[in-house]
């Protein structure tokens, strides 16, 4: 029985090749685009659980509150760490990750490297994160001892080839480190980027008492009896009881007036497993992903393998015609409905199975571009085969069972009489199931298109509205602030032909603030504010003119004075004029608290100096040569047109100049474009298949038009004998296609709104919702589905009527 099937599947796949070669295109590119989705979604799913005990490992953020806003923090005071290991019931190892910086100089001999993810450890890192240590001292010792290090594999390679680095020293820092071990490379789909971690110890400045800094990423590995909750609700205590002195000491206010005043500090769990899709706060390690597109991307894989199947029901529907014979044969020869039935859904096992196949080795084509479009580095291994097979397997069966089951029941329910009559009756209470589908089809057709379309507009939006400041022609130096000739370097880089001027800063846009506190000298609330540092010429360098006063100028003392964004002016004095206010604040410089006093001299507009998902929050600018102020990059300010010849100027005198680094840099308006990457990333992956799920959608249209038009046979037949033209017949078949399209368009436009407003939801700066997008979406899909539909109609149209009525 299976042969003789078998036998019949393949006589009909072979007699109706186009037929067959549509299904097979649809349900390959359906699988296709499902593959690669899974591949994607999986990765972003496994991020962290390689860790050993990743159940019981969190990190601590902090939800800090301010008088006028709240922000979210992935570093927390570095004081906390022995803390909760001592006094939080539950806690069985508390460690610290220090961040020092973007990049450093590694010297080893008279080879200099630069590299970046290094951080400063604390000893027991290993007891936290079981990574596998392949040389040299054990897990316990590898960072006990000062001026020690511990490398990946891939990093000691690059700095020590083909040796043994165990024991070997470089100098980093302006220290002498000895590398005690070498651990295995960290797997791209962690939130951690380690290369180098250097033994806390090593740095003197980190033991010193700080409730208040946000300064270390802090984890936790906790009792698996007790659950996070437990341990978070034993935290505010420990805040009361260590950080309200520092407070009281260093603002010279109570802790209940400053919590009064506005103020607070709410430290969570976060699962390690749920950092890279749930977390997105200041200080992050590296960029994470968007729990939200991860579920985007599920929905769409769901919707692709459904347009395929819905394709499938079309396109068998279509062929109904040309099977209706020989379902009545096989009736009159004694086959039993169940047997029809079996040849239906065989026949659709097959064709699913061909087009999984096919759908795989496609993958493996299509791989390499999916990795550059999503930036990943995706692949499938033989391993992850055969455990996949199953699956795979499963899958299969699923997909050829529901594209072949409405097809199989209908066909096989088909009156034998009527049929052997040549009239195929058509129930009417079935076309609105087709009908249906076909609205599905365009309703996903319109949001995915829709989606799109405003993604891509929010995109281009935040990379072209006004930020407050000129973000093009702008060259930056990085690494200038290691530099021990960076005065003299600086005064030579501008007078590079095409320099407009040359600024100095501790910081820019998108790169990440210092918070800072004041009280006023008379005392009162506490005034807190982000803050960085910039020298005498930055502010011109980068296009901010003063507001009120003047900013930093080389004709006077700046080293205690102080600029304030329109924010911060409101916020701290309300309608009183700022200039020549004071305020004061606590440092600890070399180990001891001090006070400075601070003059405001002017102040700035508000100009977006973080990400623009957030509002412009209180800013104040310090002087390079604060005593808490610091040089790190350098910002050159050129001619538009000047670009290549400014690089190959810049790197002729950095390598006369320079301690022997090598050069880094970046334009600034490429680099503030990365902060919006993962939504750019994800726009051009949801362009991508919505082109793809139209081709899908496209391929069932042509099926149902071709049924259409085998119906109304004899009715455009009698139109033409009637005097009726090719293009009222042709507007005639269409004219039911437009009006499925126009309730597609009713169904999907509320649904794409909310969606698409949601996600919107998350910039503070955002474009406005055009109904013109809407319009666009389903005007788009309108004209693809009459392209689709009119070459079906056009055909129809321009048959002989003699053909179409002979039979009657």
């Amino acid at each position: 029985m299976l042969r003789n099937y078998l036998k019949i599947a393949y006589r009909n796949l072979v007699k109706n090749k186009t037929y067959t070669s549509i299904n097979i295109f649809g349900l390959t590119l359906g699988f296709v685009c499902c593959i690669l989705i899974i591949l994607f979604v999986r990765d972003e799913f496994s991020y962290d659980q390689f860790i050993p005990e990743e159940d019981r490992i969190f990190r601590v953020a902090l939800e800090r509150i301010y008088p006028d806003h709240t922000s979210f923090y992935a570093v927390i005071p570095d004081g906390y760490s022995d803390v909760f290991a001592e006094e939080i019931i539950g806690v069985e190892e508390s460690t610290r990750i220090f961040g020092l910086g973007n990049t450093f100089v590694i010297d080893i001999d008279d080879q200099r490297f630069d590299e970046r993810y290094g951080a400063a450890a604390d000893s027991n890192f290993f007891n936290v994160f079981d990574f596998e240590i392949l040389h040299g001292a054990s897990q316990q010792e590898a960072l006990a001892k000062p001026n020690t290090a511990v490398l990946t594999q891939s990093a000691a390679r690059r700095l020590f080839k083909s040796e043994n680095p165990v024991g070997k020293s470089f100098d980093v820092f302006g220290l002498d480190f000895e590398v005690s071990a070498v651990m295995a490379d960290l797997p791209e789909n962690s939130h951690l980027q380690l290369d180098f971690l250097f033994a806390s110890v090593s740095f003197p400045g980190l033991e010193g008492e700080n409730f208040t800094g946000f300064s270390a990423f802090t984890y936790l590995k906790i009792n698996p009896e007790i659950n996070a909750l437990q341990v978070e609700n034993q935290i505010p205590e420990l805040v009361n009881k260590y950080a309200s002195g520092q407070i009281e000491r260093e603002l010279g206010v109570s802790f209940a007036d400053y919590t009064t005043a506005g103020n607070g500090y709410r430290y969570f769990l976060q699962p390690i497993t749920s950092i890279h899709l749930h977390s997105n706060l200041e200080g992050e390690m590296k960029p994470n992903g968007n729990s939200l597109y991860v579920y985007i991307f599920i929905s769409i894989a769901i919707f692709i393998l459904v347009l395929a199947c819905i394709n499938f029901i079309n396109l068998a529907t279509a062929r109904s015609a040309d099977r209706a014979r020989e379902v009545g044969v096989r009736k009159a020869m004694g086959s039993d409905r169940s047997q029809i039935i079996l040849q239906f859904l065989f026949e659709a096992l097959i064709l699913t199975f061909i087009s999984l196949l096919l759908g795989i080795l496609l993958v493996n084509l299509a791989l390499p571009f999916f990795n550059d479009l999503a930036e990943k580095s995706l692949r499938i291994e033989l391993e992850s085969v055969l455990y996949a097979l199953p699956f795979l397997i499963g899958f299969g069966f699923l997909v050829g069972l529901l594209a072949g089951y409405y097809p199989a029941f209908h066909i096989s329910k088909l009156n034998t009489i009527s049929i052997l009559k040549g009239k195929l009756e058509v129930s009417g209470g079935r076309n609105w199931l087709r009908n249906g589908l076909v609205v599905f089809q365009f309703a996903i057709a319109i949001m995915l298109i829709a989606g799109t379309l405003i993604i891509q507009g929010q995109v281009k939006f935040i990379q072209s509205t006004s930020l407050g400041f000129q973000k093009e022609n702008v060259l930056v130096v990085e690494r200038y602030g290691n530099q021990e000739k960076r005065e003299f370097i600086k005064e030579e880089l501008a007078k590079i032909p095409g320099v407009i001027s040359a600024g100095v800063s501790s910081s820019l846009p998108g790169r990440g603030t210092t918070g800072i506190q004041f009280t006023k000298p008379g005392g009162g609330d506490v005034l807190t504010a982000k803050s960085f540092a910039v020298d005498d010429y930055f502010f011109q360098t980068i296009g901010i003119p003063p507001l009120e006063g003047r900013v930093f100028n080389e004709n006077f003392n700046d080293s205690l004075s102080l600029i304030l964004n329109r924010e911060a002016g409101k916020v701290f004095f309300g309608d009183q004029d700022p200039i020549g206010q004071r305020l004061k604040t606590n440092t600890n410089l070399d180990g001891q608290n001090q006070e400075l006093q601070l003059t405001i001299i002017g102040v700035v507009d508000n100009f977006n100096f973080e990400s623009l998902h957030t509002q412009v929050t209180p800013l104040v600018i310090l002087h390079v040569e604060n005593p808490i102020g610091n040089e790190n990059f350098l910002s050159l300010k050129f001619d538009s047109g000047q670009q290549a010849a400014l690089v190959e100027a810049l790197e002729s005198k950095w390598n006369q100049l320079s301690d022997g680094s090598n050069l880094s840099y970046f334009f600034l308006d490429n680099d503030l474009v990365q902060l919006y990457r993962s939504e750019q990333v994800s726009g051009q992956i949801l362009g991508v298949f919505s082109i793809l799920a139209i081709v899908i959608a496209c391929i069932g249209l042509f099926g149902l038009a071709a049924y259409t038009a085998f119906l109304k046979t004899k009715e455009i037949g009698v139109r033409k004998v009637l005097g009726a033209t090719v293009g009222s017949i042709v507007f005639l078949l269409t004219l039911e296609f437009a009006k499925l399209v126009g309730i597609a368009f009713l169904f999907a436009i509320p649904v794409v709104w909310f969606a698409m407003d949601s996600w919107l939801e998350s910039f503070a700066f955002r474009v406005p919702m055009n109904p013109l997008v809407f319009l666009a979406a389903g005007g788009i899909t309108l004209s693809i589905a009459l392209l689709t539909v009119s070459y079906q109609a056009i055909s129809a149209a321009l048959v002989n009527p003699v053909k179409s009525l002979k039979s009657e």
